[in-house]
């Protein structure tokens, strides 16, 4: 179990690293739809570090995973906290930088549970990285929708039609 613990650990810090990353991309913007939803994914970050902490300890004591899966299903639903309003234009450059940025770190947080799940050793273990795959997934969904309408926004200040 001590590999599963360290998978755990390495998975609390990439929380933590996204955490701290929209709070720095958040701080750049005036209060907004834009901050508070870059303000609530830190927020969410934080949960999934809270829920990896306990589940380690847990882990560590007892070398079980006591957890209701059914539950737990019912906290990766997307929170459909984007309501996105106009952002300044001056801002627009920025916030397609963030949400790529974004987009990319949560690629890489499903790609880094991916692999954990398949090198798991019991069905719990690989039930939780199943249920953190599909938390970065929806972040990773949320991030790409608004990466695209800021996407759009940009090519049209450029006066850019790709096609």
């Amino acid at each position: 179990m001590s590999k599963e613990i360290e998978v755990l650990r390495t998975a609390m810090l990439n929380e933590v690293e996204g955490a701290e990353f929209y709070k720095l991309a958040a701080e750049r913007f005036a209060p907004s739809a834009t901050k508070d939803s870059l303000l609530e994914l830190a927020r969410q970050e934080e949960e999934h570090i809270e829920f990896l902490r306990s589940l380690t300890e847990k882990l560590g004591k007892t070398g079980e995973i006591n957890y209701d899966p059914e539950a737990l299903k019912k906290e990766v639903e997307s929170p459909q906290i984007f309501n996105w309003d106009k952002v300044d234009q001056e801002l627009v450059r920025l916030a397609v930088t963030v949400f790529s940025v974004g987009m990319n770190m949560e690629k890489d947080s499903v790609a880094f549970y991916e692999k954990a799940m398949a090198e798991a050793e019991t069905e719990d273990v690989k039930q939780l990285f199943n249920i953190l795959v599909k938390w970065e997934k929806a972040h990773l969904h949320t991030l790409q929708k608004q990466y695209e309408v800021y996407q759009q926004e940009w090519w049209n200040m450029q006066n850019f039609a790709p096609f």
